[in-house]
């Protein structure tokens, strides 16, 4: 036991063959300042650190640069349609007003039992006759014949919550021209006026375009209106101007929310697809500055060739407003609801109150969208245009001319098939393929079209 464990302490004393001191470590060499900088210049890596930054300058710049470009190129979104840009205006005369009281006169009240039937015909909007007394000085007062103030608070009311506004026309003053013209209050007293009917529940004027003065007046009181009035969505008010003139036009820059209704034809003209189109792009024409498109037929036209239907089509069709004439002789009069049925029957009365509910739960033809179709071979008799929509497009033709014919729509490549909205002539199928379309004499057809034809 002993000499095992000497053995072991003397094998861990060192050899003396051994060096007793082992070699020094290497020392630490450092740079200095001035030898790190001139081995950082000659190093590639600032080079490459600055090729890269240039890549990513121009990546990102091509990037910025692409983004723009199609935000320019994208269609900008629309702002929703105020209710004045979709809704069928209804003009009643107070001659056509219900006597609510037996006096002989009509008046307010009788007119409020007429609600429920503008409703069934999709009429968002009443417009009132002149029942104003007819100076300047007495604007805000009622003719006393046609009901009181407290009458047209209560329909203006009753109208708002049923979801009809009520609109007044303008009287013709009878006032004396110079005094109006030397007169600098003129448009003092119609901007007075304007507001107070407002205050009322009022949603809105008529005024006729001529005389050009009253106009003018009206116009200059409108603008200041529209630039003091701070009215939420769904309450803006909105003036319409009657234009029974072949012009078509307002003269100088209109301000906002003014609705220009003309006239579809003219007494004495003839109905063509040439004379259409012409009317439907002077009527139509859109930049700031210009009124919002409406249109009338005329009373008086003769009933020939059908050409109330086709009428009544473009009316309730074309982009813009339609204002219907109330009224005796009118295509959609309504019944007295104090002596029940007391109105005659109208031969287009059915053709009005369908496309009236076509085009109030028809996106596109509320719209102001239009494309005039190029039919060269029938550019005589066929009127055709497209009025475009969010999910589909509606084509609309119109066979002005007295004889059959047959339409070839292969060159347009409008997405097929095509469901039958519409038609003046009873249509034996609710999809038409659109390779060939035939249509009879002073036919009107509206077809319901997948989305997609651009000119």
């Amino acid at each position: 036991m002993g000499k095992v464990e000497d053995t072991a302490i003397v094998s861990q004393v060192p050899s003396e063959h051994l060096p007793l001191l082992s070699p020094a470590a290497p020392s630490t060499t450092y740079l200095t300042q001035e030898e790190v900088v001139q081995q950082a210049s000659t190093a590639p890596w600032p080079g490459l650190r600055k090729a890269l930054l240039y890549l990513l300058g121009v990546v990102f710049a091509c990037m910025l640069s692409m983004a723009i470009l199609l935000l320019l190129r994208m269609p900008r979104p629309r702002p929703p349609l105020a209710w004045w840009q979709k809704s069928s205006f209804y003009r009643l005369p107070p001659t056509s007003f219900p006597d609510s009281n037996g006096d002989g006169y009509g008046d307010l009240a009788g007119v409020s039992c007429q609600l429920d039937q503008l409703l069934g015909l999709s009429i968002q909007a009443l417009v009132l006759g002149p029942i104003l007394e007819g100076d300047l000085a007495n604007l805000s007062s009622l003719l006393p014949a046609h009901g009181s103030l407290e009458q047209l608070q209560a329909l203006a009311n009753d109208g708002r919550k049923r979801g009809v506004r009520i609109l007044l026309e303008l009287p013709t003053l009878e006032e004396n021209l110079d005094r109006i013209l030397e007169d600098n209050q003129t448009d003092q007293h119609l901007k007075g006026a304007m507001q107070f009917w407002q205050a009322q529940g009022v949603h809105g004027f008529l005024v006729p375009k001529d005389p050009a003065w009253l106009l003018d007046a009206v116009l200059n009181a409108w603008s200041e209106l529209d630039s003091e009035m701070q009215t939420d969505r769904g309450e803006e008010r909105v003036l319409i101007v009657l234009d029974k003139s072949q012009s078509c036009n307002i003269s100088r820059w209109v301000p906002s929310n003014v609705i220009l209704a003309c006239h579809l034809l003219e007494v004495e003209s003839n109905l063509s697809a040439q004379a259409l189109a012409q009317r439907v792009e002077e009527g139509t024409l859109r930049h700031p500055g210009t009124p919002w498109p409406g249109w009338m037929v005329p009373r008086g036209l003769p009933l020939v060739a059908d050409l109330g239907e086709m009428l009544g089509v473009l009316l309730l069709s074309l982009p813009g407003v339609p204002l219907l004439q109330g009224g005796a002789g009118s295509p959609v009069p309504l019944d007295n609801e104090l002596t029940k049925g007391s109105s005659n029957g109208h031969p287009l009365a059915n053709l009005y109150r369908s496309l009236l509910a076509l085009r109030a739960n028809s996106f596109a033809l509320r719209g102001v969208d239009f494309v005039s179709l190029p039919l060269a071979d029938h550019s005589e008799d066929i009127f055709a245009y497209l009025r475009p929509g969010s999910c589909s497009d509606i084509l609309v033709f119109l066979n002005l001319g007295s004889r059959p014919c047959q339409l070839n729509l292969n060159q347009l490549s409008i997405p097929a098939p095509a469901k039958v909205l519409f038609s003046t002539y009873p249509e034996p199928q609710k999809e038409i393929s659109l390779v060939l379309v035939r249509l009879m004499p002073h036919q009107a057809v509206l077809l319901q079209v997948p989305r997609g034809y651009r000119p």
